[in-house]
């Protein structure tokens, strides 16, 4: 392509880069980054990519500032579960003859999950999108009986399924060896949700 051998090539990084670099104060940090979907990512010192096609994993290797790198845990489902089940109550109300805005509906979810604070033994995994490493996962509920059917035990444990989602793509001891003693968290999708939180 008439490029010169020896070209000085350089890698524009992304807005997850970027979060991280804007939030993250000392090594032993991670970030949670709840908004459309969901991340938690902590900065590697020393990681030497693999020859080859990359192997399918839930944790993934990006390029970072300085020469590092990023292990992201990168969930698809994060924020947009949470929209795609307020959008399926609006949807539900307005079958059976009314008409909500989705403001209202989030307003309610979530003082209704804040009003039920009860641990639920409602399991939900928020899988809605899949995942790049298990496309072929699909989004359950499971463990369903009359007593956690309520709609802030159900939004509770949403919010729980997307954590745990997270936390299964990268678990404490990926955290733990790599020393990371807090996570920060970051995103729109978090900061509005107290349940989350």
């Amino acid at each position: 392509h008439s490029i010169p051998k020896g070209t000085p090539i350089g890698v524009a990084l992304g807005d997850l880069q970027c979060s991280v670099l804007a939030t993250i104060e000392s090594a032993h940090d991670a970030v949670l980054n709840i908004s459309t979907s969901a991340q938690l990512a902590f900065v590697v010192e020393n990681y030497e990519p693999t020859e080859g096609p990359p192997q399918v994993s839930p944790v993934e290797y990006f390029p970072y500032f300085d020469n590092k790198y990023l292990a992201v845990a990168a969930s698809l489902n994060g924020g947009n579960a949470l929209a795609m089940f307020v959008k399926m109550l609006q949807q539900w109300t307005m079958e059976l003859g009314f008409s909500v805005p989705q403001s209202k509906v989030w307003e309610k979810v979530l003082a209704l999950s804040l009003e039920d604070s009860a641990i639920s033994d409602l399991l939900i995994h928020p899988t809605l999108l899949c995942e790049r490493h298990q496309p072929d996962v699909a989004a359950s509920v499971t463990n369903i009986n009359i007593g956690n059917v309520s709609l802030g035990q159900v939004f509770r444990a949403l919010c729980h399924g997307l954590l745990q989602n997270l936390h299964s793509m990268m678990p404490r001891d990926i955290l733990s060896t790599a020393n990371i003693t807090r996570i920060v968290g970051n995103g729109s999708g978090l900061s509005r949700n107290k349940v989350l939180q």
